[in-house]
């Protein structure tokens, strides 16, 4: 069960990284002008749209990679 979920982790992650690469790639534009500068330092890192646009598509597949290999992390 550890092993499942340790997988519906990083392939949630893996799944989340490359949906935002591909929707910037997909209109044509880079990271840094898709990103907001908000000079914050380390933090634009964290606080920017590519973040959140990948945050969405990691939470996206977690659930379903949750539910479809019936790891439970989610409670009914």
């Amino acid at each position: 069960m550890i092993g499942k979920r340790v997988f519906v982790w990083v392939l949630s992650i893996a799944i989340g990284i490359s949906g935002a690469f591909a929707t910037v790639e997909a209109f044509g534009t880079t990271v840094e002008r898709y990103a907001v500068k908000l000079n914050f330092g380390w933090l634009d890192l964290i606080v920017n749209n590519f973040f959140f646009l990948g945050l969405a598509y990691a939470a996206l597949a977690w659930i379903w990679l949750d539910y479809i290999l019936k790891t439970q992390i989610l409670r009914d």
